[in-house]
């Protein structure tokens, strides 16, 4: 019974991350949704996910323009080979 849990929580993990990386084909993505809203235990995998993404995504720091990452990177290759 304790590893039949290990494996479904894994599973679950999996479908959820897969889900989140937008992995799933439009059937499993369907399935996974209806299981979502059918059970507590996806429920809250999801929305842990969500919350754990949604706080990464707010604490990293993107460069607005990629045009100035190019620039900077053009600019360290010049200061290294100089």
């Amino acid at each position: 019974e304790f590893m039949k849990n290990i494996d479904k929580q894994e599973e679950l993990q999996k479908q959820v991350g897969m889900y989140f990386d937008q992995a799933l084909d439009p059937q499993s993505k369907d399935e996974f949704l209806q299981k979502v809203n059918s059970d507590p235990q996806y429920q809250q995998a999801f929305q842990h996910e969500q919350l754990m993404r949604d706080s990464i995504k707010k604490h990293i720091h993107r460069p607005g323009d990629p045009s100035q990452l190019i620039q900077a990177i053009k600019n360290q290759i010049g200061k290294e080979g100089a």
